[in-house]
C-alpha cells in the first residue's frame, strides 16, 4: 500500500458498550454529575436555613433536576445519591440532616429525569410519590400545633408544582429543555428546576419533620416567605450551571445518554 493510498474495507463504527453504562448512560458521566454534586456540597445556600438543626443547605440541591435531565431518571438518581453521601463526609457543615439528605437528592435527581421522559406513564409516580408525601409531613403537622390554613399556605409551592406537574406545562417544559434555542433551553431548565424541585421537597420534609424534629408551628409560617425564595435562588442556580453543561454538551458532540432530556 502506497502511503496516499485510500484504506479499503468495512468502515467502523464506534458505539458506547452497554457493560459501560447504566440505563443508557455512560458510567463517565454518571461519575463526573457525582463529583460535580459532591463538589458543589461545599458550598452552603446563602438564603437557605434547615428548621430544627440549623445551618444551611448545600448549594448541590440545585443541580439535582439537572442530574435527572441530562442523565435520565435511574443514572441521575445514583449520581446525586452518590453525590450527595460523599458530600455528607466530605462538607459536614452543609450535612444537618446527614444521610438522610441523600435520599432527597436521590428522588429529586430521579424526578428530573421523568420529567424529560417522552414515552411511558412513569411520568405519573413522581406526583404520586409527592402527594404521599403531602399527606406524612402535613398530616403529622395537624396533629401537633399546626393548623390546615397555615399548613396549606406553609407549602404552596409544593403543593402547586404538583398541579402543576399533572398540567400541560409539564410537556412544555421537556420540549423545551430538548429545544436548540437557548432561550428555550434556559426558560425550560428554570421551570423544570422549579416544578423538580418544589415537589421533591415535600419528600425532603416528610422525612425531617416524622424523624428527626418536629419545627412549631411559628417556622411553618417562616416557611411561607423563605420557602420560594430559597426555591428560587435553586432553579437560578441549576438554570445557569444547566445552560452551560447542555450547550457544551451539544457543542463538542459527546455520547448522548439514551433517556437524556435535551
Amino acid at each position: 500500500m502506497t502511503r496516499n493510498a485510500t484504506p479499503r474495507g468495512e468502515e467502523r463504527q464506534v458505539r458506547p458498550s452497554a457493560a459501560m453504562a447504566v440505563d443508557g448512560a455512560p458510567i463517565a458521566y454518571v461519575i463526573a454529575l457525582a463529583a460535580v454534586v459532591s463538589a458543589l456540597s461545599f458550598v452552603p445556600i446563602p438564603i437557605s436555613a434547615v428548621l430544627g438543626f440549623g445551618g444551611t443547605f448545600p448549594l448541590s440541591q440545585a443541580v439535582y433536576p439537572l442530574v435527572g435531565f441530562v442523565l435520565g431518571p435511574w443514572a441521575g438518581a445514583l449520581a446525586a445519591g452518590i453525590g450527595r453521601i460523599i458530600g455528607v463526609f466530605i462538607a459536614p457543615h452543609t450535612a444537618s440532616t446527614g444521610l438522610l439528605s441523600t435520599a432527597v437528592a436521590i428522588v429529586t435527581a430521579w424526578a428530573g429525569g421523568v420529567l424529560v421522559q417522552k414515552k411511558g406513564s412513569l411520568w405519573l409516580l413522581p406526583p404520586l410519590v409527592f402527594v404521599l408525601a403531602f399527606v406524612a409531613y402535613v398530616g403529622r403537622g395537624l396533629t401537633v400545633d399546626v393548623s390546615l390554613g397555615l399548613a396549606l399556605a406553609s407549602t404552596f409551592v409544593n403543593w402547586l408544582s404538583i398541579l402543576l406537574w399533572l398540567s400541560p406545562l409539564r410537556g412544555l417544559v421537556r420540549s423545551w429543555i430538548a429545544d436548540e434555542s437557548p432561550v428555550k433551553l434556559g426558560v425550560g431548565l428554570a421551570l423544570g428546576s422549579w416544578i423538580v424541585n418544589t415537589g421533591s421537597y415535600l419528600v425532603a420534609n416528610a422525612i425531617f419533620y416524622n424523624l428527626l424534629s418536629r419545627w412549631p408551628a411559628i417556622q411553618w409560617k417562616a416557611l411561607i416567605g423563605l420557602a420560594p425564595v430559597e426555591h428560587a435562588f435553586r432553579a437560578v442556580v441549576g438554570t445557569a450551571i444547566g445552560v452551560g453543561v447542555i450547550l457544551g454538551l451539544r457543542a463538542i458532540g459527546l455520547v448522548k445518554p439514551t433517556k437524556a432530556g435535551y
